[in-house]
Formats: C-alpha cells, sequence, structure tokens
C-alpha cells in the first residue's frame, strides 16, 4: 500500500546515510514514482541532504507483452537494477566502483 507512505520516515534516513536516491518502480514513468519522489523530496523535506539528483528506474513506455517474458523487457529487471544502483554508488566513488562499461 502507499497510503500511507515511509510514517517513519526510513527513506530520508537512508538519505542522510548516502546523500542519494534512487526509486525504482514497476509502474511506467511519471505513474507511482512521481508521487513517491514528491512524498520524499517536498513533504519529507529530503532535498535538503541529496548531493545528486534523484534517479528513478521504471517501467517501459509502452503496454508490456503478455507473460513473464513481457515483464522481464517491460519492467525493470534484477540486472536493470543492479546496473542502476552500481552507476549511482559509481557516481559516489569512482575509484571503489569503477564504469561497468
Amino acid at each position: 500500500s502507499m497510503v500511507p507512505f515511509d510514517i517513519n520516515h526510513d527513506i530520508v534516513k537512508s538519505i542522510i546515510k548516502t546523500n542519494r536516491l534512487m526509486v525504482i518502480d514497476e509502474d511506467v514513468p511519471g505513474g507511482a514514482s512521481a508521487y513517491m519522489l514528491n512524498a520524499i523530496i517536498n513533504e519529507q523535506d529530503a532535498y535538503q541532504y541529496l548531493d545528486s539528483r534523484p534517479k528513478t528506474l521504471t517501467a517501459k513506455e509502452h503496454r508490456p507483452a503478455y507473460g513473464s517474458d513481457g515483464d522481464y523487457f517491460s519492467k525493470p529487471s534484477v540486472e536493470d537494477i543492479f546496473e542502476a544502483v552500481y552507476d549511482v554508488m559509481s557516481e559516489s566513488d569512482p575509484v571503489k566502483f569503477p564504469k561497468l562499461r
């Protein structure tokens, strides 16, 4: 459930530690991810702790094909999530986390 959203502000606590934010969402861009970003950044005032722009990883902007194959190519996969999170880590510490490609 999205409501109530992060009532203990656990996401902000994590942002204070990392100074980074990535929202991963199975919805299309601007769907639930837009709600989550607004709630975290504006309503919980997390913007003051960010060292870089927040990132989002969402589903592709098309209707997914039917079945698990369609989900794999339409929604963020394990590989997509790993690469996106690793890029954020590389941005933070390029020596410790060199670019994958």
